[in-house]
């Protein structure tokens, strides 16, 4: 079991999400929860080392990575949509 922090950029993002947008977002953070950087598909470029979970109907994307240490933590990166890559774009800025 892994444990999932949010850095101050993403809290914000999961706060300002609507009802219907957390349902989603919640079952994709017990995914992470449960099953680490073999969530999701990864990512290349600059952002090489996160991986992405999506909802296509929803345009919602959730980029992670994993923090070493001696616990086990998956960093929730940002939160958004893809419109004009602009959820990778702030990603690569918080990394």
């Amino acid at each position: 079991m892994y444990k999932i922090r949010y850095n101050k950029y993403s809290q914000k993002e999961y706060d300002d999400l609507d009802g219907s947008q957390k349902v989603f977002i919640n079952k994709a953070l017990e995914r992470i929860e449960t099953l680490g950087m073999k969530a999701g598909e990864g990512l290349k470029g600059n952002l090489a080392g996160c991986n992405k979970l999506k909802n296509k109907r929803m345009g919602l994307r959730i980029i992670f990575r994993e923090i070493s240490g001696e616990i086990e933590i998956i960093e929730i990166v940002a939160i958004g949509k893809r419109d004009k890559s602009e959820v990778y774009k702030l990603s690569a800025q918080r990394i």
